[in-house]
């Protein structure tokens, strides 16, 4: 029986690095395509979600921070109406979930933003929440991780760590500056770069930004 990959669910873990705009429109971009998500949001994300998207929610537990953050991306984001197959959201404790299964079949991994704390972890093999034990499944199933590291400057402990994972196989996809089309000189080209890029790696098509060569 051959194994349709395009039909495997590519597992997108946020963490409290700033920058969820990236994993917001990584998420939307896959769910427009017919891909399935299945999200892990850290505790440290959720704060972060919430201030940089300018989302007020007083007095709320984890979960209706989480389920504030999918509606926020239904809306804002524009997203496509989704089957609820198509996204299925876990919390970070959630370690019986099927991302911490080598058993459970997926694309790959990204990590986006990656903090410095969470790709340590990950380097050093430490599994003690769904999305350090999910990118360590990954890594032992040879399949694609991709990690997108929101930190500046690196400190030589964070070049050790990436060079550690680089070693593995791991993809270290930092979101550099683009200066080279100057439709991108926006927040959102380099964004639609970042994750043009991250979508490149998982081998699925997009027209986030033009390729070099190719006619505008």
């Amino acid at each position: 029986m051959t194994l349709d990959v395009s039909a495997l669910p590519v597992v997108v873990g946020i963490t409290g690095a700033s920058g969820s705009i990236l994993a917001l429109t990584l998420i939307k971009t896959l769910l427009a395509q017919g891909v399935s998500v299945e999200l892990v949001t850290t505790e440290k994300s959720l704060p972060v979600i919430l201030q940089e998207e300018g989302l007020k929610i007083v007095g709320a537990n984890a979960t209706q921070k989480r389920d504030a953050i999918l509606s926020f991306m239904t809306q804002r984001l524009g997203l496509p109406a989704v089957e609820p197959s198509l996204l299925r959201v876990f919390g970070n404790q959630e370690l019986d979930a099927p991302p911490s299964s080598g058993t459970h079949l997926t694309r790959g991994m990204v990590v986006i933003p990656c903090s410095m704390g969470t790709l340590g972890k990950i380097a050093h093999g430490i599994g003690d929440n769904l999305v350090c034990r999910a990118a360590d499944v990954t890594i032992k199933e040879a399949r694609k991780l991709i990690l997108v590291p929101r930190e500046a400057p690196l400190s030589a402990l964070h070049l050790e760590n990436m060079l550690k994972l680089s070693r593995l196989g791991v993809i270290q996809l930092p979101p550099m500056l683009t200066f080279y089309l100057p439709q991108y000189l926006t927040m959102e080209g380099q964004i639609n770069v970042t994750v043009g890029k991250t979508l490149d790696h998982l081998g699925i098509g997009h027209h986030l930004y033009q390729r070099w060569g190719d006619a505008a």
